[in-house]
């Protein structure tokens, strides 16, 4: 029948990854998660499932996620604080690195009267802006006597996002306009004491690490020390799957696709590559795929166990296990299976007999307008790497 394939191309040499359930199979395990889309998440994170495994007795793997802060909103502005401030969010279950926050704007919290003015009444409203604020400080007249204010609240604390704290509005540049009146719009000489500055909004410095989070807002700590009070509403992101099984007998990304419970978070699966270390569960070798209609079931992706000839081999699939013939043929009849094989121009064959070096082909479908670089029934070279073209053609043969 021509030289024998060696074992390795069965995957006979692989041992299982969590015992012996799975030994002697080809395909990959799972090595990481590349997240494509973040999502969204304020209540919890959500879980990730991976496929079931297309190569017989494969093991699905398993993964924990882990989360990160995207954004975060101040829901109490506390008091006492300062820009470039950085908050920490609490430690705890669920935490394995707290994310931490850069104080970008503050707004005013406390205000004192200083100067009543003249022809200030119950209820005037004036607006405090300089070109440090992007939005403006709004106060409103509480109290007055004969026009002259004795009492003011915060309407607005507006936002401030650089410069030095000013104490008052009469310094610093600020401008005064009135913009309510109760009465009429004379109002004359308001300024007050800024006394307390709280946390308007935040920019995230590290994004932390989380397994778990809750909805809700949050305490936080400051450094430098001084504010008290600000609480922030984070919303997170998916960053990661820690693969906790790495499973076995997946045929590609595809075959391990990974699906989030809930949100919007979307991410692909890196397979392992192989070690080398031959009888190590870290080496998993590549094994030729084939596909069998071992119980006149249909077709099915399978696992070849024994070679029988050039052209039969022992073959189990989700079906059972039956000794199936090649044919060129993607449909083929109970007991008989195909074997794809790939040119370097794209096209692919029905390999119809292998051995050790040597694949016999028969063209299956033509990549566009690509020419077919060996014509049915041509030998070729094979691999499991890339296929050539030139004076070394050769053929990939299907394999994970």
């Amino acid at each position: 029948m021509g030289r024998p394939l060696h074992k390795k191309y069965f995957g006979n040499r692989n041992i299982g990854t969590t015992g012996t359930s799975d030994n002697k199979i080809g395909g990959e395990g799972v090595a990481r998660v590349t997240i494509n889309t973040a999502g969204t998440y304020t209540t919890s994170l959500p879980t990730a499932s991976f496929s079931t495994p297309d190569i017989p007795r494969g093991i699905r793997a398993t993964g924990t996620v882990h989360g990160n802060a995207l954004t975060a909103v101040a829901t109490a502005a506390g008091s006492g604080y300062n820009l470039n401030n950085v908050l920490t969010l609490p430690s705890g279950s669920g935490v394995v690195a707290p994310a931490t926050f850069i104080v970008t704007g503050l707004k005013v919290v406390s205000i004192t009267l200083k100067n009543g003015g003249t022809a200030n009444d119950v209820g005037d409203i004036f607006t405090f802006n300089n070109n440090n604020w992007p939005t403006a400080m709004r106060v409103r007249v509480t109290a007055s006597s004969g026009g002259t204010a004795t009492a003011v609240e915060i309407v607005d604390g507006g936002v401030l996002v650089t410069g030095a704290l000013p104490g008052a509005t009469d310094a610093g540049g600020f401008t005064r306009v009135q913009t309510f009146g109760s009465q009429d719009m004379n109002g004359q000489g308001l300024q007050v004491n800024i006394t307390g500055w709280g946390v308007a909004t935040v920019a995230v410095a590290q994004q932390g690490d989380y397994t778990t989070i809750s909805s809700g807002a949050k305490a936080t700590t400051v450094t430098p020390s001084g504010g008290s009070g600000a609480t922030l509403t984070v919303t997170y992101g998916v960053s990661g799957v820690v693969v906790n099984e790495k499973g076995s007998g997946y045929t590609s990304p595809t075959d391990a696709a990974v699906t989030f419970s809930g949100g919007a978070a979307a991410g692909t699966a890196v397979l392992t590559t192989d070690s080398g270390a031959v009888g190590s569960a870290t080496n998993q070798e590549n094994a030729i795929i084939i596909h069998a209609n071992t119980a006149n079931s249909g077709v099915k992706i399978g696992d070849i166990k024994s070679q029988r000839g050039t052209r039969r081999y022992r073959v189990i699939t989700a079906d059972g296990t039956a000794v199936c013939s090649l044919v060129a043929n993607a449909s083929p009849t109970v007991k008989h299976a195909y074997i794809k094989a790939t040119d370097a121009n794209g096209n692919t064959y029905f390999v119809t007999k292998l051995t050790e070096r040597r694949v016999v082909l028969h063209q299956w479908t033509r990549n566009g307008g690509q020419a077919w670089l060996f014509e049915t029934n041509e030998s070729a070279k094979w691999t499991f790497g890339a296929a050539q073209s030139g004076s070394y053609k050769s053929v990939t043969v299907e394999n994970a």
